[in-house]
């Protein structure tokens, strides 16, 4: 397949964006044509099957999702993994795993997306909860430096440990080593939660040996390109009893430890929790059944896009350079590195009237603070890359 090929998933949207260049697949990945077949299939079920709708979802739809989920991620069971409309309210339901509890302590890195940031914001207001914020600064020239950082934050024994695979702000990765590595020297007291929402469906992830140790989470929005309503996460196995629950939690065999207490079953779906729109799991499943069925692996989509963050830094003008910072691992670590590329600016202002530049331009990215983001996707093309930078040229 060659590089102009892959546009041919893409009909649909790249329509839609005549003219522009959007190069924003890490903050709304365009949808393959497959999804739209896909959300009126669900829509033709709602009218065929009404109420009964539940036991196609549940015995179908919702198996496949996992599936393809766990293939991606190199998982063998495919039962502990549950879905929710997106990935905060998984998070909220093992937050709730700690209600009624004296005392709670987080370890998490300045790096993490603005919903958990927010989240724990809140949460230190209220008596008994600590949170240990690590740095990511240096990780950005010394990738030991957060590692072995956050390894002696844990010898504390937190209840909690949050971390991203990629980070949102930057773009740099933990590879599987070293999320395993982090796992080692977590206390089996301690739950630790992998935010894998920027790695999964673009960057290969082996969690082989992770299986039953963390939880992950991942979603549909970016790289898994089926939208909105997939969020999912990847549980491990144990007698899990979230105080913020739902009716579709009670799909399965439920386990009641005194026979008055609340059941649960045990296997993922006990985070799960009640009615939800599942077309986004209609739309998932037909984008990956689409590049299943193409051979169209993780390991070839990361290495294409791989090919198109090389061509852009190489041939990028002197003078936006000197303007941006792109940091050094850029160019040798894209391996591991998130499907975007990030850019600081001197200043917000500085940044702010680039992205208003680059917006004029018809190219599409987004900033975070003084840093703008490109990212890159299937359905963009060396040509796209060489459009780019010859409007760039004249900002």
């Amino acid at each position: 397949m060659t590089h102009s090929d892959h546009k041919k998933y893409y009909s649909s949207f790249l329509k839609g964006h005549e003219g522009l260049l959007h190069f924003a697949a890490h903050s709304h990945h365009f949808w393959p044509d497959v999804t739209r077949k896909a959300h009126l299939d669900y829509w033709d079920d709602c009218a065929l099957l009404s109420d009964q709708k539940w036991e196609k979802i549940f015995g179908t739809v919702i198996p496949k999702a996992q599936e393809h989920i766990a293939h991606l991620l190199g998982l063998k069971d495919s039962n502990q993994i549950v879905f929710a409309p997106n990935t905060h309210e998984l998070l909220s339901r093992i937050l709730s795993l700690f209600v009624g509890k004296s005392e709670l302590k987080i370890l998490t890195t300045s790096s993490e997306f603005h919903s958990w940031r927010r989240q724990i914001q809140r949460l230190q207001e209220l008596p008994g909860v600590q949170v240990e914020s690590f740095s990511t600064t240096d990780f950005l020239n010394n990738r030991r430096s957060l590692i072995e950082g956050l390894k002696k934050s844990l010898t504390k024994k937190p209840d909690l440990f949050f971390i991203s695979q990629v980070f949102f702000d930057s773009g740099l990765a933990l590879t599987d080593a070293e999320l395993s590595e982090l796992q080692e020297a977590t206390d089996k007291n301690t739950i630790m939660i992998v935010d894998g929402y920027h790695g999964f469906g673009a960057i290969p992830t082996n969690l082989s040996k992770l299986e039953g140790k963390i939880f992950y989470l991942g979603g549909g929005y970016k790289y898994a390109q089926a939208g909105e309503g997939v969020g999912f996460m990847v549980v491990p196995k144990g007698d899990w009893r979230p105080v913020y629950t739902g009716w579709f939690a009670e799909y399965g065999k439920l386990s009641h430890p005194s026979g008055k207490e609340v059941g649960y079953t045990q296997d993922g779906m006990a985070f799960f929790g009640a009615t939800q729109d599942p077309s986004g799991l209609y739309r998932f499943n037909a984008t990956w059944d689409l590049f299943k069925e193409d051979g169209l692996t993780l390991n070839k989509i990361h290495e294409y896009v791989i090919s198109l963050q090389k061509y852009f830094i190489e041939n990028l003008p002197k003078t936006f350079l000197e303007r941006f910072s792109l940091n050094p691992l850029f160019t040798s670590e894209l391996s591991w590195h998130g499907h975007f590329l990030t850019f600081e600016a001197e200043s917000l202002t500085a940044a702010n009237e680039a992205y208003e530049s680059l917006k004029g331009l018809k190219i599409i990215i987004d900033l975070r603070g003084k840093r703008l983001r490109f990212g890159f996707g299937l359905y963009q093309s060396q040509a796209d890359i060489q459009e780019m930078i010859k409007r760039i040229n004249t900002f």
